[in-house]
């Protein structure tokens, strides 16, 4: 064989050897973008219906109450027949809007207009909170393999702060959550344009997002130059307007004594700053809260500077002097899911790309959020659903059905916190005992004796209200299941 022939054979073996491998990198490839949208569409799949459960199952369990789940659907009501956003539960005719600078829950108004029930709100919720777990895992697949992608599924999807705010009734974080999620995301991933276009509309969830629309502007403008750079510091200017319009303009134009009410639970900043640093040292819930919040990530969220963006929301929680603001319950989490375990996420990319964290070390981290998720579920609103009795129905829920159907749909009627949810979408509702604010007179009183609510007033409280009801001309029409029926 000759020389000539040789090359031309070898040339041949090496063309059919190359054809044989195109396919199999093409199938790669494939298989990569699959796990690019089967991952975060399987952890949305999974987490939407778990989220939406585990509030639909607490509006039946008697687990909502009218501030606040009461206060947004009839807020949401009034957009819903194209009025001002208004909640007797506030205050007689009360501007929502005059509370808190939320504009952004109107979308859910066409929703409601079809299913006009709480149900509605609290499903929107749990889709909602699923819908931020898809940019955070695409990101993870993307950049550091599929074990990362569904650990930050994992740790994302059963996070505390989702699910103390699932276990809350609905607020208007619902839309912040998402929205903070995919701008973290486009952030981290250097798409500059993207991340500052997902964070222009915070500040129509409430008027604090705005303090974070600085900072992520503010995070643009220091790592980009040129026409970006400009758009990063108008996106932090965009906040700052819209945090003065709002605080020193809308809220107190709308509110009832033209004051932003909010603002009377910061005390002057320095005595602020040195009570957060005592109780942090101290080991008070504020030092609770952070402890967890880091812990979720295994402390590696620390190493990102995305971490930046959780300060505004940390810092005027943890300088309020209302306590509920410090701890690691209710809704004032949830915002901070995305952002911390974005951060995780960047820490790990910047650990790769400069080297200084080992393959041992990320999986050690990764070990550490997965377990951290695993270990604290059964102690998380969630495990409820783990068992037949965390399905069942209230039977107090069955006894206010009833009664629901028993009163006209246009009279009105103050009911105990704890029953308001169960009325408050068929009738013009009211927190009993009375409020200052309210100055409506009920037709009906609706009134927990078995399980009182302990809020407006206690059950001395509550005893007193009813003794004056009745003293005023009320009857009492029935008492089934410790519920109370007092008619005008």
């Amino acid at each position: 064989m000759t020389a000539t022939s040789s090359s031309s054979v070898a040339a041949a073996e090496s063309s059919a050897a190359a054809s044989r491998r195109r396919p199999s990198v093409r199938t790669a490839a494939a298989r990569v973008r699959r796990a690019d949208v089967a991952i975060p569409a399987v952890a949305f799949l999974l987490l939407a219906p778990l989220y939406s459960a585990l509030s639909v199952v607490g509006q039946h369990q008697l687990r909502t109450s009218g501030f606040d789940l009461g206060i947004f659907v009839q807020q949401i009501a009034s957009y819903s027949r194209l009025e001002a956003p208004t909640s007797d539960l506030l205050g007689t005719g009360y501007n929502t809007l005059g509370d808190h600078f939320s504009p952004i829950t109107v979308l859910l108004a066409p929703f409601y207009r079809l299913a006009p029930s709480p149900e509605t709100l609290l499903v929107a919720q749990g889709v909602l909170f699923a819908v931020g777990v898809v940019p955070l895992t695409r990101w993870a697949l993307r950049s550091l393999g599929r074990t990362a992608a569904v650990v930050v599924a994992l740790g994302y999807g059963l996070s505390w702060g989702l699910q103390s705010a699932l276990n809350f009734d609905f607020h208007e974080i619902a839309f912040g959550v998402p929205l903070m999620a995919f701008a973290m995301a486009a952030l981290g991933e250097g798409r500059w344009r993207t991340a500052l276009a997902w964070t222009l509309p915070l500040v129509f969830v409430k008027e604090d997002m705005g303090l974070t629309v600085i900072v992520i502007g503010a995070l643009v403008a220091w790592w980009t130059t040129g026409r970006t750079r400009i758009l990063g510091l108008a996106t932090a200017a965009w906040g700052a307007a819209w945090t003065v319009l709002a605080v020193g303009v809308i809220i107190p134009m709308l509110s009832a004594d033209d004051e932003y009410g909010q603002g009377s639970k910061l005390p002057p900043l320095g005595e602020g700053i040195a009570d957060t640093t005592h109780g942090l040292v101290s080991g008070d819930s504020r030092a609770a809260t952070v402890l967890l919040l880091l812990a979720i990530t295994g402390f590696a969220a620390l190493r990102s500077p995305l971490t930046l963006v959780a300060v505004p929301t940390v810092a005027w929680r943890f300088l309020s002097d209302n306590t509920n603001f410090w701890k690691p319950i209710f809704h004032y989490n949830a915002l901070l899911m995305p952002i911390l375990f974005a951060a995780l996420i960047d820490a790990l990319v910047r650990g790769r790309r400069d080297m200084h964290l080992s393959k041992r070390a990320e999986r050690v981290v990764l070990a550490t959020v997965a377990l951290v998720a695993v270990v604290a579920l059964p102690f998380q609103p969630l495990a409820r659903l783990a068992n037949s009795d965390g399905w069942r129905v209230d039977p107090q829920v069955v006894t206010m059905q009833s009664i629901s159907e028993q009163i006209p749909p246009g009279d009105r009627v103050a009911a105990s916190n704890n029953l308001v949810p169960q009325l408050v979408s068929d009738h013009p509702v009211t927190v009993f005992p009375q409020r200052a604010t309210d100055s409506t007179v009920p037709d009906w009183i609706v009134v927990n004796m078995g399980r009182p609510p302990g809020w407006p007033k206690d059950r001395a409280g509550d005893n007193t209200a009813i003794s004056a009801a009745l003293a005023d001309g009320y009857r009492v029409v029935s008492d089934v299941n410790g519920i109370l029926l007092l008619r005008r």
